[in-house]
């Protein structure tokens, strides 16, 4: 059976209880004017009885555990401080990771934001273009990767390169083995105190309409996830196991793994991919009673049938992210376990302001993004920042405070900082409308991003990439629907005159992107065409391409 249900506020109760000063109390942080990340993540909860408890349980894709306690974590951090300091980085400084699901990668993190440093993720799952981009544009001055990712970057002036490598393996020149060097230092580690609006964390947009923007996250984070945190995941401290199965190096995973940490309440960390296999033999294994995923991880299981109901009874919270989580999946989950999926909206520049929460009494509509977390300020407003009514398609708008801002602004980008401001509203191309009840149901974006299988992916690198390609002239790339990834890139290609256009010439094509951009961007349908539609100024019309992609893929 699942875990009882504890009494939940309406929604109505739950926003007139809220209180900033009562998530203020909660992260230790009252009234001084700077905080302490570190010790509001992990260091508060490595004092007295409670150090040894489990902050991470990882599990490999051998199946080999390890636990990592509040205490490890604390010491493991502040030694990776000491080493990021010893080779030259100070506060405001960005230090890059291109880490996998692995034991390293949260001492990595929180040693970073020690002593005052911007932490970058990069995904490892990106091509060598792709991280030199935000290398180079963040300005990193040390990146820290594994094995695994060591042939994506390239030597660079002034970049330092920490190497958490296997046994054995020999490093290349210059690169300071992780290890070894943590071996050498200390594990006390004098903290940087930031304001809370200093920049934490740069992470990257996925470039919907050019090169792939900055997002500066506040030092604030913990305190705008709180809501999140308290009402949409319902997380608990004593009593859930936790599985976010989202990478520390993406959005929804970073905004899982640190505020969960803050709370004091166990993560596992599992290094290999959500899929079906692997989430049946880990929710089974680990009583897993609180799972945050993607709507493909959902789809993916529900196609499994049967067996999924015989691996559930623990699982008392499912909260999923990336794309609109369709009823079917809803419903699936509500008669094998019980449970019901509930759909969050974040953004890169929003975090998590709206969802169906799972500490709140309220109702699902499925298909529907939710209500506002308490604490947010959410709309739907015209260009002029104007409200709309019911029904009418806006921009989805969020208006902060000190308490609630998550996003600052785009790094080394002031004209694009600026076009997100509609009057006192900030909006980012994501489009929907509110019901009667007050519900918000998203319509689409004014810009081309993808969102396949709970990434958010940009046409501009992919498009960019196929352009490598000697037989090609033009490309553009946009999402077409799929029953289990919600879209697929689907790629419409110009060739030069007299090529060849074949299957094989399409198979080049691919390789070619998966290399560039990693293996989570490619195209899966490959469209060869004699010209692109464009708009009079000579702008690629993606909508129509869209358009025609549906119709593709229609039943006859």
């Amino acid at each position: 059976m699942n875990s009882p249900q504890r009494a939940r506020p309406t929604y109505e109760q739950a926003i007139a209880a809220f209180s900033w000063r009562e998530a203020l109390a909660d992260l230790g942080w009252f009234e001084q004017p700077t905080v302490d990340l570190v010790l509001t993540i992990v260091d508060r909860h490595a004092q007295g009885e409670g150090a040894e408890r489990t902050a991470i349980l990882w599990v490999g894709n051998d199946g080999a555990e390890r636990r990592l306690s509040f205490r490890d974590l604390s010491a493991q951090s502040m030694r990776v401080g000491n080493l990021l300091r010893r080779i030259g980085i100070r506060k405001g400084d960005r230090v890059a990771t291109i880490l996998p699901r692995i034991p390293e990668t949260l001492p990595v993190i929180l040693g970073t934001l020690r002593i005052g440093a911007v932490f970058v993720p990069i995904f490892s799952g990106f091509g060598a273009d792709a991280v030199a981009y935000r290398l180079d544009h963040s300005g990193a001055k040390a990146v820290c990767l594994s094995g695994r990712t060591r042939h994506l970057v390239l030597r660079r002036d002034r970049l330092s390169v920490i190497n958490v490598s296997e046994p054995g393996t020999v490093l290349r020149d210059g690169d300071i083995d992780y290890a070894h060097a943590l071996a050498d230092e200390d594990e006390t580690c004098e903290p940087e105190h930031c304001a809370r609006d200093e920049p934490a964390a740069i992470i990257y947009t996925s470039g919907s309409t050019g090169q792939p923007k900055g997002c500066v996250i506040a030092a604030n984070i913990l305190a705008a996830m709180w809501p999140y945190v308290r009402y949409g995941l319902d997380l608990r401290r004593d009593s859930d196991v936790f599985w976010p199965t989202g990478d520390p190096s993406w959005g929804y995973g970073l905004c899982c793994y640190l505020p969960a940490l803050a709370m004091g309440a166990p993560v596992l960390c599992v290094e290999a991919n959500a899929t079906p296999d692997v989430c049946l033999e880990i929710i089974g294994k680990y009583k897993v009673s609180n799972l945050a995923t993607t709507p493909t991880v959902l789809r993916s299981l529900v196609a499994q049938g049967e067996a999924v109901r015989h691996v559930g009874s623990s699982i008392r919270a499912i909260s999923s992210c990336g794309e609109p989580l369709n009823g079917e999946v809803v419903e699936f989950f509500r008669r094998a376990w019980n449970v019901t999926s509930m759909d969050h909206f974040g953004a890169t520049e929003f975090g998590l302001p709206v969802g169906n929460h799972n500490a709140i009494a309220m109702a699902v509509k499925p298909g529907s993004m939710g209500l506002p977390a308490p604490g947010q300020r959410m709309a739907v407003v015209n260009e002029r920042g104007e409200e709309l009514p019911p029904g009418a398609i806006g921009f989805i708008a969020q208006r902060c405070d000190d308490n609630s801002r998550y996003w600052l602004r785009y790094w080394n980008d002031e004209g694009a900082s600026a076009s997100l401001q509609r009057g006192r509203w900030i909006c980012t191309g994501d489009l929907a409308r509110r019901d009667q009840d007050g519900y918000f149901w998203f319509e689409g974006r004014s810009d081309d991003i993808i969102k396949s299988a709970g990434y958010r992916i940009g046409p501009f690198e992919i498009e960019s990439a196929l352009l490598k390609h000697a037989a090609v002239v033009e490309a553009a790339a946009v999402g077409v629907p799929d029953e289990l990834r919600g879209q697929i890139v689907k790629a419409f290609v110009v060739t030069r005159p007299g090529i060849a256009r074949s299957e094989a010439l399409a198979d080049e094509l691919v390789a070619l992107v998966k290399a560039v951009c990693g293996q989570h961007q490619y195209p899966r349908a490959i469209e060869f065409v004699d010209s692109l539609p464009k708009t009079q100024t000579g702008k690629i019309q993606r909508f129509l391409l869209r358009q025609r992609g549906t119709q593709d893929k229609a039943p006859s």
